[in-house]
C-alpha cells in the first residue's frame, strides 16, 4: 500500500522519472536527454537577465549543474522542469544580487532587496588567489574526459562548439562532461577544505 501511495503522490512525467532514477544509479549518460530536453527552457530564460549569450550559457550550465546535484532530492512531487525552473530562479536571483545589477532589473525578481546587504570583502582578491591555486591543484585529478573540456570552456574560453569540434564529441556529450567534471571538481574542492 506504501508503495501504491507514493507512486500516486508522484506527479513527475513518467519518462523523466524513469531517466531520474537511471542517473541516481549512477548512469550518467543518461543526463544527456534531460540536458536535450530542457535546455532550451532554461536558456531562453537566462537570456532575459544575462548580458552576453555567453552569459546565459554560462548561467543555464550552472542550474543543471546545480540540478545534478540536488537530484537526489527531487521527489517528484512536481513536473521535473516546475523543480528545475525554480532552481533556475533562485539561481538567477542569486546572481543578480552578487553582480549587483541595476536596481530596476534587480526589482523584477526581489522587490525588498535592500542595497545594504551587499557589500564589498577587501580580503576578496587573496581569497580568490587562494580558491584558484586549490582549484588547479584538484583539476589535475580528474580523469581526461573531464578535465580537458572544463580547461577548454573554462581557462582557454572556447566555446562550447569549438571544443565540440576538437575534442569531436556531440555537443550533449560535452555539456554533461563538463556537469560531471564540475561536481567531482566541488567533491575535491570540499574533501580538501575538511582535511586542512
Amino acid at each position: 500500500r506504501n508503495v501504491r501511495e507514493a507512486e500516486a503522490e508522484i506527479k513527475c512525467n513518467p519518462e523523466d522519472w524513469k531517466i531520474i532514477q537511471e542517473i541516481l544509479s549512477g548512469r550518467y549518460k543518461k543526463l544527456e536527454l534531460l540536458l536535450e530536453k530542457y535546455e532550451g527552457m532554461i536558456y531562453s530564460q537566462c537570456l532575459k537577465f544575462a548580458e552576453t549569450k555567453e552569459e546565459a550559457e554560462d548561467m543555464a550550465q550552472e542550474i543543471f549543474l546545480k540540478a545534478f546535484e540536488s537530484l537526489s532530492k527531487f521527489r517528484g512531487e512536481s513536473m521535473f522542469s516546475t523543480w528545475l525552473f525554480q532552481i533556475g530562479r533562485n539561481l538567477v536571483l542569486e546572481k543578480i544580487r552578487k553582480k549587483n545589477l541595476s536596481e530596476i532589473r534587480e526589482k523584477e525578481f526581489a522587490r525588498n532587496e535592500t542595497q545594504s546587504e551587499r557589500k564589498f570583502c577587501p580580503e576578496s582578491e587573496l581569497v580568490v588567489k587562494e580558491e584558484s591555486e586549490s582549484l588547479m591543484t584538484q583539476l589535475k585529478k580528474l580523469p581526461q574526459n573531464y578535465k580537458i573540456p572544463i580547461m577548454l570552456y573554462y581557462f582557454e574560453n572556447m566555446s562550447y562548439q569549438e571544443i565540440s569540434e576538437k575534442l569531436n564529441l556531440k555537443m550533449n556529450t560535452l555539456k554533461s562532461h563538463i556537469l560531471r567534471g564540475k561536481e567531482l571538481l566541488k567533491n575535491l574542492l570540499q574533501n580538501e577544505k575538511k582535511s586542512i
